[in-house]
């Protein structure tokens, strides 16, 4: 059972950029175009089979990728490689297909498929990404500051996805849903969801409006329901043996 995974959903950023993109007037340079929001670059991601149903055993992550310069009236193929240091193998973890930028395109996407292998559910596997040139694309495009002020930056010629079968925090929780849920755990979430019906993978999300008055509601009922649980005399416990508890501002 195939699923696209659109990148906007899952994702952690390794490091990143708010800064646009620079192409130095260098024509037909091809490059990951990963973001999280608008010029928000990022080159890596985490990915969990954990958050699915044990049904689903594979899924297809869409990759986005950017050239600089006009679009052409022919395909364009792209050279991706796979860095010899990846812990994913092909076949058994992923098989990476031909990547194009089709006919009259700038942008395109990559779509990498992802398979929920035994091992995954015992440990963390990691699949890298190079872009290389070749005879349509020049791979010369750096990502770099505007201005001489030092932060981070994101490498667009590589993408990294770490892949696993383990139920976690995944990148967004200690930043984003620790303030509503407090610290994470296994009995917490799934008490959350058999309770209110939370998804298992609404924190693998980086919170939009939206998301963050869903989260507000999930611990504000949450919190409600084990304080007249305790007042009841039955407190729930959780897995290091302290009472439940949501975040801060929800107790």
């Amino acid at each position: 059972m195939k699923r696209l995974l659109y990148i906007s959903i899952i994702l952690t950023a390794a490091s990143c950029k708010r800064d646009p993109l620079i192409t130095y007037n260098i024509d037909d340079n091809v490059y990951f175009k990963y973001t999280i929001t608008t010029n928000y670059y990022v080159d890596s991601t985490n990915f969990s089979f954990a958050y699915r149903d044990a049904s689903v055993q594979d899924t297809i992550l869409l990759v986005p990728l950017g050239v600089t310069g006009p679009p052409a009236a022919t395909d364009r193929r792209c050279n991706i490689v796979v860095d010899p240091t990846s812990t994913a193998v092909a076949g058994t973890h992923y098989d990476l297909p031909e990547a194009v930028i089709h006919a009259g395109k700038v942008e395109d996407t990559l779509r990498l498929h992802l398979k929920r292998a035994v091992d995954l559910a015992s440990g963390v596997k990691k699949l890298i990404l190079r872009l290389q040139p070749n005879e349509f694309f020049n791979t010369q495009l750096q990502y770099r500051v505007v201005n001489n002020v030092a932060r981070d930056s994101a490498d667009v010629l590589t993408f990294s996805i770490t892949m696993s079968d383990i139920l976690d925090e995944g990148p967004y929780w200690n930043d984003s849903y620790a303030a509503f849920f407090g610290t994470f755990s296994l009995k917490k979430v799934r008490f959350i969801h058999d309770l209110l019906g939370m998804p298992l993978d609404f924190w693998s999300v980086y919170p939009d409006n939206q998301r963050r008055a869903a989260a507000t509601y999930y611990a504000s009922s949450t919190s409600r329901y084990l304080s007249d649980q305790a007042a009841q005399g039955n407190i729930i416990y959780d897995e290091d043996g302290a009472p439940m508890t949501m975040g801060a501002g929800y107790q």
